[in-house]
């Protein structure tokens, strides 16, 4: 599907809700959401930092919470998708997906958090006996990556081991962080033999080779570790992310220490504060500048292996696009009620329809 076609007819498709349109993210996707032709519902808890965001883009805005079901199922009473951007994930997703269900809302989110998509991906009886699409992860986590697993998938279908590498220049929002903080008591996540492994953070540092230069990575719990399982089927799968060789070597040495400490709800909340004043996120410059170089390898029980390289657009700048490509493929209704990981709902080369997103090289060895 061409992506503009799509967006500029989005305005006829339905109505539509972002909540959590004060945050970094979703805030980002309103505005451009807005110039491109979009009148979403912008919502959030808070009226004083939703109003005038509302305002500002001519939209129209409701305030609630997600813990009041009359209030969340009210709101949602006439709206065909709500794109999901209030984390963390872990304390609201559960909550605006059971209120999609009730009011026969089609889910987004832009949540990358392991367990919540475990917990999501259980749902699809559930989703299809409402008659509605529940879409995790449709920004940078997951979709380009998914896309990525699902094309290596077909290039070796009996493959047994999956590893995804992201490399480039990463600045984290507010929200980002905090989900970080939120996840840090848990350590990091792999899969073993069709099985979730819980695993130190940085358990493993790599250097890998990108196709611009090599870099040294850590493991990371990203969503993948979920999603590529449902895309493909592959048993083993590990994700890494590249960080400056101090860094990774700071981070094996403190590890068990600040996992004790963010064990304590006090200090985990009051890092999640700071977070919050502290951080920005990346300006204007860096999201429309940066690239993010990606990798996937995957190889078989007999040793083949083939491998994949990928650029992305700067990961909140690539949010914005791979929502705003999948909202009017879902209100347009293209995909079946169900609960779908990207790829499977679009396919592999779903990810090479969004501007700036491109496969760069296949290597077989």
């Amino acid at each position: 599907m061409n992506t503009s076609t799509a967006l500029s007819g989005a305005t006829d498709t339905g109505q539509w809700m972002l909540y959590g349109a004060n945050g970094y993210t979703g805030r980002l996707i309103a505005e451009e959401a807005v110039r491109r032709g979009f009148s979403p519902v912008l919502a959030g808890r808070s009226a004083e930092s939703v109003t005038p965001i509302a305002d500002a883009l001519n939209c129209s805005s409701r305030i609630f919470p997600l813990d009041v079901p009359e209030q969340v199922d009210a709101a949602l009473a006439d709206v065909s998708a709500v794109l999901h951007c209030a984390g963390p994930f872990a304390r609201t997703a559960e909550n605006m997906i059971d209120a999609c269900f009730r009011t026969g809302t089609h889910y987004l989110d832009i949540g990358g958090e392991i367990p919540v998509l475990e917990s999501i991906l259980l749902k699809g009886e559930a989703a299809k006996k409402h008659g509605v699409v529940v879409l995790p992860g449709s920004g940078f986590d997951v979709v380009p990556t998914d896309c990525l697993a699902k094309k290596l998938k077909e290039l070796l279908p009996d493959a047994t081991e999956l590893q995804i590498a992201m490399g480039g220049t990463v600045s984290l929002s507010p929200g980002t962080l905090k989900v970080s903080i939120e996840t840090i008591p848990t350590g990091g996540t792999i899969r073993k033999n069709g099985k979730l492994m819980r695993v130190p953070h940085a358990w493993r540092i790599k250097s890998i080779e990108f196709d611009d230069q090599e870099r040294c990575t850590i493991s990371i719990p990203w969503g993948d570790v979920s999603t590529a399982w449902v895309s493909t089927g592959i048993p083993n799968i590990q994700i890494f992310g590249s960080v400056p060789r101090p860094t990774a070597i700071t981070m094996r040495m403190i590890r068990g220490m600040i996992t004790i400490l963010m064990r304590s709800d006090r200090i985990r909340r009051f890092s999640e504060d700071l977070a919050g004043k502290l951080v920005h996120g990346p300006d204007a410059t860096a999201r429309s500048q940066n690239i993010m170089h990606i990798r996937g390898d995957v190889w078989n029980a007999q040793g083949e292996h083939r491998c994949v390289h990928m650029h992305t657009p700067e990961g909140y700048a690539c949010t914005i696009e791979t929502t705003l490509a999948i909202l009017p493929r879902v209100l347009q209704g293209e995909v079946e009620p169900g609960v779908w990981t990207p790829a499977q709902a679009f396919g592999s080369d779903f990810a090479t329809t969004i501007p700036g997103i491109t496969f760069v090289q296949e290597n077989e060895y």
